[in-house]
């Protein structure tokens, strides 16, 4: 088996809502096929007693802590910088240095990236071969909160829209494929990012055959005679 680095915005555990369903069965199809080695964030505390879970998984792991409101105190350096406040966001020294380490020990050739924001980490890293899982086009999303308020938050979302885009765009480009959830998505960024066209894809969630599978044979929950 090949090893593998996966990098996530936050823990991909448990499948309780969008990002982490699709991030858990991401993992777990990796982990199928590949080593996998995960570099994830937390952002809740109640989610550190789900690491050991998702360490099972993976062949190596490094978790940074991550405290929402220092992080947002954080992106605001990203408007100094002039580069979308998403990015300083989702920065940690640790977890850079564990992928750069990593890349060189385990001899990784092929990194895939849950988000354009986790493709900061592989910048310098030239003969890593990167997917990206966008899911969404976030930086429409902040052009879309623009339209809706008031300056200065206006010009603010909007900022973060075009930053944002063009980190995207630039992701896409470095990238050897970039997925989204929906046709509609996948084609809302190539009208955004004309240039990235021929390296975009939709892969929808999909359901779990295994968990949903009729052949499994599941108690019911009614008492015999009340069935017919």
């Amino acid at each position: 088996m090949r090893n593998l680095l996966y990098l996530v915005h936050r823990l991909p555990y448990p499948p309780n809502k969008g990002d982490k369903v699709r991030s858990y069965h991401l993992l777990r199809h990796l982990a199928a096929r590949h080593r996998v080695f995960l570099g994830t964030f937390v952002d809740d505390p109640d989610d550190e007693r789900y690491i050991a879970s998702v360490k099972a998984l993976c062949a190596g792991l490094y978790v940074a802590r991550l405290d929402p409101r220092l992080a947002r105190l954080r992106s605001l350096g990203g408007l100094v910088r002039g580069e979308a406040m998403s990015l300083p966001y989702y920065r940690d020294a640790g977890l850079k240095s564990w992928v750069e380490q990593t890349v060189r020990q385990q001899d990784i050739d092929t990194a895939v990236a849950f988000s354009s924001a986790m493709t900061q980490y592989l910048e310098g890293l030239p003969r890593l071969r990167v997917l990206v899982d966008c899911v969404d086009v976030d930086s429409a999303k902040w052009t879309q909160f623009a339209a809706a308020r008031a300056w200065p938050f206006s010009w603010l979302y909007r900022r973060e829209g075009d930053r944002l885009l063009a980190y995207e765009s630039a992701a896409a480009t470095r990238s050897i494929r970039s997925f989204f959830v929906t046709d509609a998505e996948a084609e809302l960024f190539c009208r955004l990012a004309p240039e990235c066209a021929g390296k975009v894809e939709a892969i929808g969630n999909g359901v779990d055959a295994e968990f949903f599978s009729p052949a499994q044979d599941v108690a019911s929950p009614f008492p015999i005679a009340e069935i017919p």
